[in-house]
């Protein structure tokens, strides 16, 4: 009887043990479940590129001309030239008034973080303006072509973009230059001006980058241009700032994710 008792016992603990184990092994793999899928864990949520990770809450295409990560470029023109931003309005920063309403206006989720970059750069003493936003097709090619019959086509291509390549198309690009436009304008000195300089340090905290760097011509097929910035929101333009990479070189990591 003794005996039996103490099987029936040992049984006991065994199945009380098994239950213990279970429970502890389930709550485990639920805890796994939610590390898995929650917004902090999950490998979607950072794109990790040579010296930087970008934190997103949502990625980009970097084909879609409507999508803040687009490409544009000599490699990756646009498929539509006859593309135009459907939010495209006229921006309330200070800009050159000589100029056509198309060429003042950007797309209007780039207005926010262009009318407190130009707020901080004023606070610093830097008068600047717009001198161009968006651009057609059409207003390309007459830019590229008045270029090309006064320096020749060799010497344009350097500078001004063949319409369908321009990142100015997708209302996410601008110039900016000083309102005193015997200052530098549109030259590459800017870059050694007060505000030239305020500008490459400081754009990426309003999610803007230099796009065409000057350690970068052979990347971008573009000469240095300092008054050159192209919105790409700020986790990106932080990265790339940080690891000192162009938008054509992190292009393949951001296709991966």
């Amino acid at each position: 009887m003794r005996t039996n008792q103490k099987c029936l016992a040992v049984i006991v603990v065994l199945l009380v043990g098994l239950v213990l184990a279970y429970g502890a092994m389930d709550s485990a793999l639920n805890r796994s479940k939610k590390e898995l899928t929650s917004p902090i864990a999950t490998a979607q949520n950072a794109i990790h590129i040579p010296g930087s990770t970008i934190e997103i809450n949502q990625s980009f295409s970097t084909i879609d001309p409507a999508s803040q990560w687009v490409v544009v470029s000599k490699q990756f023109p646009l498929a539509n030239p006859a593309y135009r931003p459907a939010d495209l309005h006229k921006v309330s920063v200070a800009s050159r008034l000589d100029k056509p309403d198309d060429e003042l206006s950007l797309r209007q989720k780039v207005e926010p973080s262009l009318t407190a970059m130009f707020a901080a750069a004023n606070k610093q003493g830097y008068a600047i303006m717009m001198a161009s936003g968006f651009r057609s097709y059409q207003q390309q090619q007459t830019y590229f072509d008045s270029y090309t019959a006064a320096y020749g086509r060799e010497k344009a291509e350097t500078f001004s973009a063949h319409p369908g390549q321009s990142e100015h198309q997708t209302g996410l690009a601008l110039d900016i230059a000083y309102t005193d436009m015997n200052n530098c304008y549109l030259e590459i000195c800017f870059g050694q001006t007060p505000a030239g300089i305020w500008l490459a340090a400081h754009a990426h905290d309003y999610g803007f980058i230099l796009r065409y760097p000057a350690n970068k011509t052979a990347v971008t097929q573009y000469q240095y241009e300092p008054w050159h910035f192209r919105y790409v929101g700020k986790p990106l333009a932080k990265a790339l700032y940080e690891s000192g990479f162009t938008l054509d070189e992190v292009k393949p990591y951001l296709e991966k994710h």
